[in-house]
């Protein structure tokens, strides 16, 4: 398959018949164009993966392992998008009446769970897990999002309307961690160095992640990411600190 990331194109093919499904699906958000011809490729071979970016050859020896694979495509994704104006962020994004809201949070800390309290409050999701966010006249959109989601223990496709629409973000959410019940509190993080060091983890993750298919490092994603962070005005976009239970978090964000 050829995909269109950016102003790039990427071919990507795979000879692991076991994880055929799974990577594809990875590249799904993005349109395919079969006719054009590109000198960038992602190879899944049986004994190593090739990966050839914008004249930049890299080769992972042995066998893939199906948890090398998500850091492996989000790193090649990330290395076509990303420039000043442009991030790949691990995030999901809400929406309502086009104002978006980009939560961000380690792994398992609870995105998925305060994204589904949000829709419980009419919002929609526009973004599951990685999003395309794009610099606009000086404005924060998502310019495309990742489109898995799970409900009741299945996965689900977002539709096109929801994961391809540029959504303008006003309001940023970390999560500390959510326990329902549990004392809740929300905070202001106007400093820009503090919200810059916050966000920044979930840019690069994808360079940093160790791999155990090889020693070979993937591509450095982290080259535009403190300057890209540095175009968010705190007086445009409010950045929240969250902790303690959804529902609380949920209304008092909505509520500011």
């Amino acid at each position: 398959m050829i995909y269109k990331i950016k102003d790039e194109y990427l071919e990507v093919t795979n000879c692991c018949r076991e994880f055929e499904e799974y990577i594809f699906k990875r590249f799904s958000q993005f349109d395919t164009n079969m006719n054009k011809n590109t000198n960038n490729y992602l190879k899944f071979n049986e004994t190593s993966v090739e990966i050839k970016l914008k004249g930049n050859y890299k080769i992972l020896k042995n066998r893939i392992i199906k948890t090398d694979i998500y850091p492996i495509i989000n790193n090649v994704i990330a290395y076509l998008i990303n420039d000043e104006n442009n991030m790949f962020m691990h995030s999901m994004v809400v929406s309502k009446e086009n104002k978006g809201i980009l939560i961000v949070g380690e792994f398992g800390q609870g995105k998925s769970t305060l994204a589904k309290e949000f829709v419980r409050n009419g919002y929609e999701i526009n973004s599951t897990d990685q999003t395309w966010l794009k610099f606009k006249e000086n404005n924060l959109y998502q310019k495309l999002g990742s489109i898995f989601d799970i409900e009741n223990g299945k996965i689900k496709i977002l539709e096109k309307k929801q994961y391809k629409k540029e959504t303008k973000i006003n309001k940023i959410i970390k999560i500390i961690g959510l326990c329902d019940d549990g004392k809740t509190q929300v905070s202001i993080n106007n400093n820009k160095q503090y919200i810059i060091k916050d966000l920044a983890p979930f840019c690069y993750w994808n360079y940093i992640m160790p791999l155990f298919t090889d020693n070979e490092e993937l591509y450095n994603t982290n080259i535009f990411v403190k300057s890209f962070l540095n175009k968010i005005d705190e007086r445009k976009i409010l950045n929240f600190d969250v902790r303690g239970d959804k529902r609380k978090i949920v209304k008092e964000i909505e509520e500011i």
